[in-house]
């Protein structure tokens, strides 16, 4: 049974949960979003402003979606580096990569948010997308990604929240844990991989305090802003030049 608590069976357990469902991952995001995840992640990208000649960092980059989306404003003059621990998620990414035409773009690699394997300094910008929440050591993966940005670097994350109206909230509730739970189980066919999401966003820190820990981990200047009713919310942060 997936548990919430960050023992050392954790990453194993998520790492477990997404290779399982790897497969329908793309259309469930699609289909239990109605489609606004796509909307999601070019804002998310918006907010990222990739330019000519920079060099980006997509931390657990899953399908690769997000990595695409950062290739599509400048497919032949900027690189994209996508981190996931899910060997076949990467594996869905990298055919995604190659129907796009984007290898020159695009570099796909094994790896971990709270030990990435990349010297200080090394990118432009960094972005990650419903990933945070999954990290066993969310602050040490923040400390991470600020140590691999450049100076005035830009830090992007993308995560579930609750909508502060209490209307909406009660409706969204409803749906997020007792709705999307059961057809998840249904197109996936895994048992806990759609209960885990509500409950790991119900345990996450949302929009202050999560603002607070990107402070608390080097970033500057850390905001945020809600998206489709607050749903989900937009982080930034700066590295400090």
């Amino acid at each position: 049974m997936l548990t919430l608590e960050r023992s050392p069976e954790f990453p194993r357990q998520i790492q477990k949960m997404f290779g399982a469902v790897a497969s329908k991952y793309d259309f469930l995001n699609r289909m239990l979003s109605a489609g606004r995840d796509q909307y999601w992640r070019k804002a998310a990208v918006d907010l990222l402003s990739p330019k000519k000649g920079e060099r980006f960092l997509d931390v657990a980059t899953g399908t690769a979606d997000i990595a695409l989306e950062i290739a599509a404003r400048h497919p032949s003059s900027l690189k994209v580096m996508g981190v996931d621990f899910s060997g076949p998620m990467l594996k869905l990414g990298q055919k995604k990569i190659a129907e796009q035409q984007r290898e020159q773009t695009i570099t796909l690699q094994k790896g971990c948010a709270e030990s990435l394997p990349f010297a200080g300094e090394s990118f432009h910008g960094a972005i990650s997308a419903f990933g945070l929440r999954n990290f066993s050591d969310t602050q040490r993966a923040l400390k991470e990604m600020h140590r691999v940005l450049k100076p005035d670097g830009n830090l992007v994350i993308l995560e579930f929240s609750h909508p502060p109206n209490p209307v909406l909230g009660w409706i969204y509730l409803f749906y997020f844990h007792f709705l999307l739970p059961q057809v998840g189980k249904l197109f996936s066919r895994h048992d806990t991989a759609y209960s885990y999401l509500p409950q790991s966003v119900a345990k996450f820190p949302m929009r202050d305090e999560l603002t607070l820990l990107l402070n608390q981990s080097g970033f500057q200047c850390a905001t945020y802003q809600d998206l489709t009713f607050g749903i989900v919310t937009l982080y930034h942060g700066i590295k400090n030049g």
